[in-house]
């Protein structure tokens, strides 16, 4: 009877052992598959969602999530609709617990280049603060380089027309930290 017993025992330990080499296994998989997951893949899956981010000047800003592109993020506040580069934010303060992952590129949304080159396209009057926090530019975003884009100035709540430009100014993409849609513009990304 001992010796069923202990064959009992030892046969529960080594299972209770299988066990542990299968969760540990489990665990090692599932620290992999983080490791391999963007920033961006985990904020895609918080669409809808109000997020707080930290960004390169410090200041905290808090948007509902409504768009999420390879390397940036579009959103809205109390203030209307903006697009942040992924570049900028420091920290981000929410429950991020899933992740979408694109099967493919494309799927992940256009880059923040064609962004620019559609709201271009648009005519949309935009304001643009730049990393150290401070409004660089109001106006319509007129030509979209590789690294740069080109903004006439002008009131963000007014139209482009030759009777409202101020001059224009070339900014270059990592110069920018906030784009924010004009008052009259869009209200939605």
């Amino acid at each position: 009877m001992r010796w069923n017993d202990l064959f009992a025992d030892l046969e529960a330990q080594l299972e209770f052992g299988q066990w542990r080499t299968v969760e540990q296994e489990a665990a090692e998989l599932t620290r992999g598959m983080w490791a391999e997951l963007t920033l961006m893949d985990r904020l895609r899956a918080a669409l809808g969602q109000r997020v707080r981010m930290v960004l390169h000047d410090g200041r905290a800003q808090v948007m509902e999530l409504k768009a999420v592109g390879p390397e940036w993020v579009g959103g809205i506040d109390e203030t209307g609709a903006m697009l942040i580069p992924r570049e900028v934010v420091m920290s981000v303060d929410a429950e991020l617990r899933r992740a979408i992952i694109p099967s493919r590129p494309l799927q992940a949304g256009p880059r923040m280049r064609a962004v620019y080159r559609m709201l271009a396209r648009r005519r949309e009057p935009v304001q643009i603060i730049a990393r150290h926090g401070q409004t660089v530019a109001e106006g319509t975003i007129d030509r979209v380089g590789k690294d740069h884009l080109d903004v006439a100035l002008h009131a963000r709540d007014e139209f482009r027309r030759t009777t409202t430009l101020r001059g224009s100014r070339i900014l270059p993409f990592d110069a920018v930290q906030v784009v924010r849609a004009s008052p009259m513009g869009l209200s939605d990304i």
